[in-house]
């Protein structure tokens, strides 16, 4: 699993994630502050990163392609760095579980709270 945190997450995730086993880099340390999502998008593509953000609705809507490597929003707002990793840890560790490598591939992972989140396949095989 390699995500690309947006700039709404606490780019510290990156070393929590870490300790879990998953890499992830954030988009100020990939040169990437304050540019538009369609830039981070493309940059996710092009290095095989899943995205994680909060910005739901302009990500959800750059998923218009014909594989890409997944989407994690969280639906809440205004989080603290613990209170996003709360939510971020039972993804991971349920991506983890599932034993397969591209488990995110063509995923959108929406979570509502602490272990409240759901998986969805887009596009629609």
């Amino acid at each position: 699993m390699r995500l690309l945190l947006d700039e709404n997450i606490s780019p510290a995730l990156v070393g929590r994630l870490a300790d879990v086993g998953v890499y992830a880099q954030s988009v100020p340390h990939v040169g990437l502050a304050g540019r538009a999502d369609h830039a981070v998008w493309k940059y996710a593509l092009d290095h095989d990163f899943a995205v994680l953000t909060i910005n739901a609705r302009d990500f959800i809507e750059l998923l218009d392609v014909a594989v890409h490597p997944g989407l994690i929003v969280l639906r809440e707002s205004g989080l603290s760095r613990d209170e996003q990793w709360d939510r971020i840890k039972p993804v991971v560790e349920h991506v983890k579980d599932s034993g397969d490598q591209d488990f995110l591939v063509n995923k959108l992972i929406e979570i509502a709270g602490t272990g409240q989140f759901e998986v969805r396949e887009i596009p629609q095989p």
